[in-house]
């Protein structure tokens, strides 16, 4: 705990306006002949889990399938939509129709070939909010694909550029077309193709129309379960589990701090540790999310962390002035939550040391006013 006494005395915190005084009490109290005091508060649940994590609107979507010795089976479906507007006069031919999709993500076995299907997806869709259980409607398969190139290149048959063709040409394309789907049809490894270069490129006899990504959502289902080593609780981003747990904060109750810090140990060797060519990315930057007492309210984000040396550290300000609201009664929760921000969308892991683990269990670190 070295660390958090160095952070906070050699480190004045910053005083920052508030309207609520209560969210600064003891926050800016630190000065030259200060001697805070340090108290710990002990984990009391610390487990899986059970939310569905939010993959609509991320900057990626996965596909494939992979069977991992310690997450499980893991299968991905990829949904794309696009907008844009045809270049060309409404009576122009169109001649051609690739699908470019950029790839900048592995999971699995990085020798092996993914293999998918392209499907035309057939309703309407809102990517905000879908979360990973959630499919689409979509038509029979455009065509198989078999990759393991960076760059995939889907020239789309003229059966289908025949059939589309007037909605390609539509001034309404982007409520017309509903994207496509991308369905895993057996593979050992799931890749992520970004969004921001992704495009569907359609050529005509006025040129080359191009549209781009506006919509996303991957589909991820566990066929196995894990196998986590005891000990040991397992997160994963896109597949879950997320981490929900509790500490108790009851004997800090009106007590003014001068910061607090959540710290949790992982084992990045057991988590990395894969057969060969299998690649297994940790989890890198997590979320802490406070549930609200009606679960139908928003969550709330507390913080942000970034795994170094085998620990995610949650100390920022902005941390301990929302715990300093929790200890004086103006904020209420029901339980935290480790997540991953949707904007790294992956099935990147980690292993995270138990609540029965002693010294590498979850701690809580609170500086009291003297």
């Amino acid at each position: 705990m070295r660390s958090i006494f160095i952070f906070f005395l050699l480190i004045p915190l910053m005083v920052a306006s508030c309207s609520d005084p209560v969210s600064d009490v003891g926050l800016n109290l630190l000065g030259s002949e200060a001697n805070p005091q340090a108290a710990t508060a002990s984990v009391t649940s610390f487990s899986p889990s059970t939310l569905i994590d939010v993959t609509g609107s991320a900057p990626r979507v996965l596909v494939g399938a992979v069977d991992d010795p310690l997450t499980g089976q893991i299968s991905a479906h990829g949904y794309l939509d696009f907008d844009g507007d045809f270049s060309g006069a409404p009576s122009d031919e169109i001649t051609g129709a690739q699908l470019k999709l950029f790839r900048n993500y592995n999971f699995g076995d990085t020798l092996t070939a993914v293999q998918f299907e392209l499907h035309q997806i057939l309703e309407n869709w809102d990517h905000a909010g879908r979360r990973a259980n959630t499919g689409l409607k979509m038509g029979p398969a455009i065509i198989s694909m078999t990759t393991k190139n960076i760059l995939t290149t889907i020239d789309l048959p003229d059966t289908w550029i025949d059939e589309n063709a007037t909605i390609l040409r539509s001034a309404d394309f982007e409520t017309e077309f509903h994207g496509f789907a991308l369905i895993e049809r057996g593979s050992e490894q799931v890749i992520g193709f970004t969004s921001a270069t992704t495009v569907l490129e359609v050529t005509s006899s006025s040129g080359l129309t191009t549209y781009n990504v506006s919509s996303t959502h991957t589909q991820i289902a566990r066929t196995r379960p894990s196998d986590t080593p005891s000990g040991f609780v397992l997160f994963q981003d896109g597949a879950g589990p997320s981490i929900e747990f509790n500490f108790a904060f009851d004997d800090f109750a009106n007590q003014p701090i001068h910061g607090i810090e959540l710290v949790f140990n992982v084992d990045t060797v057991a988590t990395k540790s894969a057969p060969v060519n299998f690649v297994r990315p940790l989890a890198r930057t997590l979320q802490l999310i406070a549930i609200p007492m009606n679960d139908a309210d928003p969550a709330a984000l507390v913080g942000q962390a970034t795994l170094e040396n085998g620990q995610y550290r949650f100390l920022e300000r902005d941390v301990s002035v929302f715990f300093q609201r929790v200890f004086f009664g103006a904020q209420e929760y029901s339980r935290l939550e480790l997540r991953a921000p949707i904007v790294n969308h992956s099935l990147n892991a980690v292993l995270f040391y138990d609540a029965n683990a002693q010294d590498l269990s979850p701690q809580a670190t609170i500086i009291l006013s003297p």
